[in-house]
Parts: structure tokens; C-alpha cells; sequence
């Protein structure tokens, strides 16, 4: 039974530490997986019953993947390896703290919408160490929801940096690069395709796919083609996401469609979904909706039945598409949240024999 000694820099905050790793004995990279107890010598230790000679990868982190161990210099640090051969003492030396996982663009301006906002792109882990590899992008709207408490409605952000780590890291999702576009006072406007002067959605799907993705595909290390580009969003941006990919499919091949409001403008997705119905057969669609999302009980019922229509029209059109129904769900960042690990194992799933392949090092 192997001990970890863990050396920290002296400049570490006193909070808990944690190994973050491979299997149930690592805690399937849960960034809080293994607690540390402080030795009393400056160290933090713990022991593990490892079977001998099989292989083990896991990092140190301070209960958050934000906060996990760096490589000194602010980038990422490759997974450590530890083959076990028997008990005896393995030094883990810490050189530093938090990899810059999210970058983020502010005042990002356009042509077409009126307000500049902020871009948040999230780098999976491998963005670092792998510098020849391109990544599949995923756009969410609702961009200032996503990662960040202080940003977020109601001050619950979805943790999408840090489910999409652990689900990468454990080897169920490919490493995806994720862009969170920040919404504006426009948002009905941009978000709601509507006849009349108020709409706005065409102009922000220029946004979208004239001005932003560009300046990422030319920013980071992307794969720009169709099936590597999805968008997605809840409520409004789950409706505005369909319509991107049904406007678009030669830009957005992947869609999730989080509690989208199919009740605006009369239920008209579903109404005209049968006037263009290719787009469906190049598109991967995650759909779902909360059992509690409305404020009566005939609005959640309305919204349980709308969806499940637009689910009875997908199979009909032998879409490829998961149709995911919580009941318990509710309308609002936390529920969201919940489904968003589901939601990326459907949409961008790792194939099986493929698995979490960074590179590791001792």
C-alpha cells in the first residue's frame, strides 16, 4: 500500500488537497477525489491500496479542475503515472497552481448585432500539451452563464469547465473547445425568430457565423468543419440553436437543445419543421426539457408536450437525436448544469477504443 507524500509551493492558500485520477481508487477525476491529511511537516499524504503493476494516472488540485497543478508557468500540467511495486513512498513535488483553462475576449464587436459582449472560450485539457491537435468547438450561448459565479444569472453558473474536464478526463468526451457568447439586452430579439421589425435573429446568426467564428478558428486550434462545430443553449438558446442548425447546416452539425422554448411565436419551429426537413440528416440533436419548467401546472405541461412533439417528429425524420425528459428539472442554470454531462457524452462522445489519451509523466 504505496504512500503519496505531496509537497506543495509555500505560497499554496490552506485549503484542502486532493488527488484527482484514474478508477474508483482516484475517484474517476473527480477533482475532489482522494482528500490529502496534512502531515505536520509541511507535506499532505494519504494510502492507497493499489494493486501492484497496474498503472495509474492522476494530478493533485485543490478540489477545483481550476485549481488543480500546473506546470509552473500557468499551463497545463501532463497527468502523473504512478505503476505501483508494493508499499513504499512515492514524492509528488507540486510546482505551481492553475492552468489558464478559460481565456476570455471582452467588447468583442460586430457588424450586425448592436452590443459588443464577451467571448469565453474554455481549452480542454490536452490544448496545452498536444500543440499539433485540433479540436472540435462547441458555441452556447447564454456565454456569461456558463463558467463563472460572479457572471452567472442568480449567481449559479452550469460548472461547464469543470463537468467538461472531468468527462474528458475520464475518457467519455472528446476534448472539445468550448466559446460561451455572452447575451445582450437584445436577447429576445436575437434569440426569437419573429415576422416584423423587432427581429433580431438573423443578425446575430451573421454574429455567430460571420464574425465570431472566424476570429476563433484563426485564435485557437480548431476543426472548422460542420461535424465538428456544434451549438447549443437553453430556453431561448435552445431555440435559437435549432434554427442555427436549421438555417446553417453548412456551418453547425451538432445541436443541444436545452429546454428550448418551443412555445414562442405560436409554436413555429414546430409548426414549419416539416417545410425543411434535410438539415435533420446531417445534424446530431441532444433535446430536453424539465418536468417542473413553467409556472403552473398547465405551462409545464405545455412545455413537457411541446417537447415531446418536436421528439415524435425527429424520429419520424430518422433524425439522430437523444430525447432526455427530467422530471424533477426545473427551469434555471442548476438543471442545466445537471443535464450538461449527459448532454456532451451524446454529442461529442469519445469512440470507444480511443479513450483519455494525453500523454502522462511522472
Amino acid at each position: 500500500m504505496p504512500e503519496f507524500v505531496v509537497r506543495v509551493p509555500h505560497d499554496t492558500p490552506a485549503e484542502p488537497l486532493f488527488l484527482a485520477g484514474d478508477g474508483d481508487r482516484f475517484g474517476h477525476w473527480r477533482a475532489a477525489g482522494v482528500p490529502l491529511e496534512p502531515g505536520g511537516d509541511g507535506t499532505f499524504r494519504v494510502r492507497l491500496d493499489l494493486p501492484d503493476g497496474e498503472p495509474h494516472r492522476f494530478l493533485v488540485t485543490r478540489g477545483h479542475w481550476r485549481r488543480a497543478e500546473a506546470d509552473g508557468t500557468g499551463r497545463e500540467r501532463a497527468p502523473r503515472r504512478v505503476v505501483p511495486r508494493g508499499p513504499g513512498t512515492l514524492d509528488v513535488a507540486v510546482a505551481g497552481w492553475g492552468r489558464t483553462s478559460v481565456r476570455y475576449h471582452h467588447g468583442f464587436g460586430s457588424r450586425f448585432v448592436t452590443q459588443p459582449r464577451t467571448l469565453a472560450v474554455y481549452l480542454p485539457p490536452g490544448y496545452d500539451l498536444e500543440p499539433a491537435r485540433r479540436f472540435p468547438v462547441l458555441y452556447l450561448h447564454d456565454g456569461q452563464n456558463l463558467f463563472d459565479a460572479f457572471t452567472a444569472f442568480a449567481g449559479v453558473p452550469w460548472g461547464v469547465d469543470e463537468t467538461t474536464e472531468r468527462a474528458v478526463r475520464s475518457g467519455g468526451v472528446r476534448p472539445v473547445v468550448i466559446v460561451g457568447v455572452a447575451n445582450s439586452p437584445d436577447r429576445l430579439h436575437e434569440y426569437g425568430p419573429q415576422p416584423g421589425p423587432d427581429d433580431r435573429s438573423r443578425d446575430y446568426a451573421r454574429f455567430l457565423v460571420d464574425e465570431v467564428k472566424p476570429f476563433v478558428d484563426r485564435t485557437y486550434r480548431t476543426l472548422p468543419d460542420p461535424a465538428e462545430t456544434g451549438v447549443g443553449g437553453s430556453s431561448m438558446g435552445g431555440l435559437i440553436s435549432l434554427y442555427l442548425c436549421r438555417w446553417r447546416p453548412d456551418v453547425f452539425g451538432r445541436c443541444a437543445a436545452m429546454s428550448p422554448s418551443l412555445w414562442w411565436d405560436d409554436a413555429a419551429f414546430l409548426r414549419t419543421l416539416g417545410a425543411d426537413p434535410d438539415w435533420l440528416r446531417t445534424c446530431r440533436i441532444w433535446l430536453d426539457m424539465g418536468g417542473r419548467e413553467g409556472a403552473t401546472e398547465a405551462s409545464r405541461r405545455g412545455n413537457v408536450r411541446r417537447a415531446r412533439a418536436l421528439a415524435r417528429l425527429l424520429r419520424r425524420a430518422r433524425a439522430d437525436y437523444h430525447y432526455c425528459e427530467d422530471p424533477h428539472g426545473g427551469h434555471d442554470e442548476a438543471a442545466w448544469g445537471w443535464r450538461f454531462d449527459p448532454m456532451l457524452r451524446f454529442l461529442l462522445p469519445q469512440p470507444p477504443d480511443r479513450g483519455y489519451s494525453l500523454p502522462a509523466s511522472l
